[in-house]
């Protein structure tokens, strides 16, 4: 009788613990996730906004003469 009992919670405690297996894979993504953000923020740190802005102005510049060069421009 008591065993009869027990198995709707063994199918509760399951999905628990599949949740918590869920948790745990949803933490450890977060956390690679976060290093990277951090990564990307300490390299475009360091330069500052007239920097990018004339990096950018160069990519633009390779880019129209790469797309004059193929004749799509």
């Amino acid at each position: 009788g008591q065993m009869s009992q027990l198995r709707p919670l063994l199918s509760v405690v399951e999905q628990y613990r599949l949740d918590l297996q869920t948790l745990a894979t949803l933490r450890m993504e977060l956390l690679n996730l976060s290093i990277i953000l951090t990564g990307i923020q300490e390299e475009v740190g360091a330069y500052d906004y007239e920097e990018l802005q004339q990096r950018v102005l160069l990519l633009e510049t390779r880019l129209h003469s790469c797309m004059n060069k193929l004749g799509t421009c």
